[in-house]
């Protein structure tokens, strides 16, 4: 009997449906990319298809698609891909509309690098052996170990595995060989004749929402390549506590985890190899860095403690294993191994982006503020540094705003309001008619709704506020904010709004922040001006305007030009300790030193993130700048 197919249009592409599968499993296998911000759980409702035929194959609708759907969505057939279920066999077609479709996502790859002595972990050394005869009839081994110790000065063991490899290599170019060493402690690899410029290394910062790999010359230090994509664990839970959940509640969720993980990080080395010619196996040693939950699940270190208080990471010291230990596809006795974690949410990427910000060695107290799901903040200078965490959620990359989305092609990414002209003006990323809005611009929405006195402090749209035909009440019965009106919505267009709900849920992203940002100053005795630079880090902290940023109160109030967009500093970091292990003495010694704060414990959090709720914050004296902005608008 013929398979049974479910088709996804305007693509064509097609699957074989499945008994019990839904909608958004049959969508990837088909590959057929379409949102789902929330992993699949009926929260975000970005995963919106209609069903052309065969719907009565499908489960009935739930209570979640009621909540994400319209009246008027739902009488025109639309479902939730992650929500609708296969009960039945028999052909399904569904209609993927532009709006849920996936476009090209913005990743940040590049970031700040100071320049340092290199010294990989990963050395080459040229010997010239005194060939065997019958007068010298000591083993292979031996007469390796002597020229290496007598060449080099280096006394090393011989890795399990390479002992077959050495009595070919020897001969094949007249006892003439080259050792590859690590951490001139462990041969781990010979080769015929002269191999010595011959040292790739991948350099890889695997993030909660995007997987970036670099390509090394470990030779002259040079970055040859780099590849991007976005993690594909994405699917099992947008934030890292949704992930860490779908680990706990299901017997092979860290397995699977892993695996996406993994398979990722292989395809951008294969990919990177491709582009200059070159084979995995020549990478030597691969360096991982990521928040503590990626780290975990990368290496199948179970994450579940990290859910619960008082949230111990398993891990803290730097890690370094057998590529086959893990599936990395690159030369089978090299290493894999990752920089040091710091708690249970301040992870390896926060050690890599003090290595590369430099805010370790600042005469000046400084702050760094990695912006993601979860956010990392470390304020300090060379005499001492402190930290916390702060669940910020997936606000800025979309999820749980109306018509939120990734920074990906149609997102509007800044907006601009004339409050004399009553005008709006936005730009999308890729300059394309706008599909939604990103985090950078439903940021400079709410700053510019605040500043035009669309909103008020609490966060309220105010339905006096003149501006025709841009503040009106949504589905909900709640106001709403036009920024774009979509006339005639052709295909994948549609008004993109601002709710009173998305504006909430920015409040509590920046106050979340925020509060994390107070409680170290009042941990260091400082206030806000004291701080002589904030390092942003990551895609967000870079394409984020540092005004808009200030006006709301996510950032302190300090002169923008004290704001240094570091871009993916992460990734900086773990370069930099690939290429140099006097880099990861120094990212072992700052695991240690940075004290971490536990934002749940301080006994006036509560009042604080209540206070950092209000724009710019209830407090206005703590926003002098924002307040007399505020004052003049008044006065006009």
């Amino acid at each position: 009997m013929a398979d049974k197919i479910t088709r996804f249009q305007p693509s064509g592409s097609r699957t074989v449906s499945r008994v019990d599968a839904f909608v958004l499993d049959l969508a990837r296998e088909a590959g057929v990319s379409i949102e789902s911000i929330c992993g699949g759980s009926g929260r975000c409702g970005k995963c919106k298809v209609a069903i052309t035929a065969g719907e009565q194959r499908l489960s009935r609708m739930n209570d979640n698609e009621r909540m994400s759907l319209s009246e008027e969505e739902m009488e025109t057939g639309l479902r939730l891909a992650c929500q609708a279920q296969v009960v039945s066999e028999g052909d399904i077609t569904i209609d993927v509309p532009e709006g849920s479709r996936r476009g090209l996502h913005r990743l940040l790859a590049s970031g700040i690098e100071p320049a340092i002595p290199l010294s990989p972990a990963i050395s080459k050394v040229l010997l010239k052996i005194p060939p065997a005869t019958l007068k010298d009839i000591r083993a292979d081994d031996d007469r390796l170990l002597e020229m290496l110790n007598a060449e080099a000065a280096v006394m090393a063991n011989i890795a399990p595995g390479i002992h077959q490899r050495i009595p070919n290599a020897l001969r094949e170019k007249s006892w003439v060989a080259t050792v590859t060493l690590y951490r001139k402690e462990e041969l781990i690899g010979i080769d015929p004749g002269d191999t010595t410029k011959e040292i790739l290394g991948v350099a890889v910062d695997v993030g909660t929402t995007k997987v970036v790999a670099y390509l090394l010359d470990l030779v002259t230090g040079d970055t040859i390549g780099t590849e991007s994509k976005p993690n594909p664990q994405i699917p099992f839970g947008e934030d890292v506590m949704s992930r860490i959940t779908y680990a706990m509640t299901n017997d092979d969720g860290l397995a699977k985890l892993q695996q996406a993980v993994i398979g990722a990080v292989n395809a951008l080395i294969r990919q990177l190899c491709d582009n200059v010619g070159k084979s995995p196996i020549d990478i030597l040693e691969l360096i991982m860095v990521g928040n503590t939950a990626m780290h975990h699940m990368f290496f199948g270190i179970p994450p579940i403690h990290l859910a619960s208080a008082p949230y111990a990471p398993a891990v803290r010291k730097s890690i370094s294993v057998e590529p086959n230990h893990l599936g990395i596809d690159i030369y089978p006795f090299g290493k894999v191994g990752s920089l040091p974690n710091i708690a249970g949410f301040v992870g390896a990427d926060a050690v890599a982006v003090l290595l590369s910000s430099g805010l370790y060695d600042d005469d000046k107290i400084g702050m760094m503020i990695d912006i993601g799901t979860n956010t990392e903040i470390i304020a300090g200078s060379r005499d001492g540094l402190i930290s916390c965490s702060c669940a910020s959620g997936p606000a800025f990359e979309g999820a749980h705003i109306k018509h939120g989305m990734r920074a990906a092609t149609g997102a509007i990414e800044r907006v601009w309001m004339d409050a004399s002209e009553k005008d709006v003006r936005v730009r999308t990323v890729d300059d394309v008619p706008p599909r939604g809005i990103c985090g950078s611009g439903i940021v400079d929405a709410v700053s510019e709704m605040f500043r035009c006195g669309i909103i008020s402090a609490s966060g309220k749209i105010n339905s006096s506020s003149e501006w025709p035909g841009r503040i009106r009440e949504g589905p909900d019965g709640k106001l709403e904010f036009v920024l774009v009106a979509q006339e005639g919505k052709g295909e994948g267009e549609r008004d993109v709004s601002v709710t009173q709900h998305d504006v909430q849920e920015i409040q509590l992203a920046k106050a979340a922040i925020f509060t994390g940002v107070s409680t170290l100053l009042r941990k260091l005795g400082l206030r806000s001006s004291d701080l002589s630079c904030i390092y942003a880090a990551g895609a967000f902290g870079t394409y984020v305007d540092a005004s808009s940023a200030i006006s709301i109160g996510m950032y302190p109030d300090i002169p923008p030009e004290r704001i240094r967009f570091v871009g993916n500093a992460a990734g900086s970091g773990a370069r930099m300790a690939l290429k140099s292990v006097e880099a990861r003495r120094l990212a072992d010694e700052l695991s240690r030193k940075v004290e971490y704060i536990e934002l749940a414990s301080e006994e006036d959090f509560q009042s604080e993130f209540a206070k950092a709720m209000f724009l710019p914050h209830r407090e206005l004296d703590r926003f002098p700048t924002v307040a007399r902005a505020i004052g003049q608008a008044a006065d006009r």
